[in-house]
């Protein structure tokens, strides 16, 4: 499969992105779905067969365990994950299941393939519809998702059978976009990514991850201490994406920000360049400096200070507030 350089590829036609390592989890048992709704910040009960929703496991003072995507199948659970999280998640959600028919288990021979873009749809033999809908063909498994900023698919299945997906989108002149291009593109469009901006260290609003509460549900874990945030109306922290100002110096993860009206102003989470050079970060930004302005960032090493201006924020409440 051919490697390209070039970010625009992603709106352009269908791309295949690379592999991001996520990972599989089935629940079963009876009260599957009951279990699942009173445990995650989302209204799984509400989900229909065939569909999807995101939802974040937390711990019970409000802070992120999981992200997750759930969807939901006539006789099971879907649950996908990042990279290395499907033991520890499994894990974690059975610690809850006391005197409920409930189990959950890693699915080790599964594997997915991201083929983003508007003409991704065209290459699949099923397009399901709407956010987080899915579909099986063969041993296949069809999931419409977001992912770099464009609409697309997840495909998931058996090793052998991606292996031999990539193959055939190979014959058909489907490029790979560059991990370096992916990268930027990721954090241009402000995803955050379990381990490095999703951390237990933040609640889920502050993370990105404010769509994954649904108000109107009942109980879950972690809930009263996101409530009282909310009717505070107060956070400290947000996701934000800077656009990096100094020419050809790049920040570091962990690298200080720092501002003439807060000099402790956060931290760089991750940072790339776009071919054309163009350099932008994820950084957790205090809520006191506004969109718009500017802010340098200090090279942990000791590194020339960058500029750089904070251009947007991901929103810090759920959706419909």
């Amino acid at each position: 499969m051919t490697i390209i350089n070039d970010p625009a590829a992603l709106t352009r036609d269908a791309v295949v992105a690379p592999d991001a390592g996520r990972e599989l989890i089935v629940a079963t048992g009876a009260d599957r779905i009951r279990f699942l709704n009173g445990l995650v910040t989302n209204d799984v009960a509400g989900t229909p067969v065939g569909r999807g929703c995101r939802a974040a496991l937390l711990t019970p003072k409000g802070q992120v365990v999981a992200d997750m995507r759930i969807c939901v199948r006539p006789d099971d659970v879907r649950i996908i994950v990042d990279r290395g999280q499907a033991q520890p998640v499994a894990e974690a959600l059975s610690r809850y299941a006391i005197m409920d028919d409930f189990a959950a288990a890693p699915v080790p021979d599964f594997r997915f393939l991201s083929l983003l873009g508007p003409g991704a749809g065209a290459l699949l033999a099923a397009q399901p519809e709407g956010e987080l809908a899915h579909a099986e063909v063969g041993d296949g498994w069809i999931v419409r998702t977001r992912e770099l900023g464009v609409d697309g698919f997840w495909v998931g299945g058996p090793p052998d059978a991606i292996v031999a997906l990539r193959a055939r989108l190979a014959l058909r002149h489907v490029p790979e976009l560059a991990p370096a291009v992916a990268e930027a593109a990721r954090i241009d469009a402000m995803e955050p990514k379990f381990g490095v901006e999703i951390t237990s260290d933040y609640f889920p609003m502050e993370v990105g991850l404010a769509e994954t509460i649904d108000e109107s549900k009942g109980c879950y874990l972690g809930q009263e201490p996101i409530v009282r945030i909310r009717d505070r109306g107060h956070i400290n922290w947000r996701l934000a994406v800077l656009d990096l100002l100094t020419p050809g110096a790049d920040p570091r993860a962990g690298d200080p920000l720092e501002s003439d009206v807060k000099p402790k102003a956060g931290r760089v989470t991750s940072a790339a360049r776009f071919p054309d050079g163009r350099g932008v970060a994820l950084a957790m930004a205090h809520v006191s400096i506004p969109v718009g302005a500017t802010v340098r960032i200090r090279g942990g090493d000791g590194a020339a200070t960058i500029e750089a201006r904070l251009r947007a924020e991901v929103p810090s409440r759920p959706r419909g507030r």
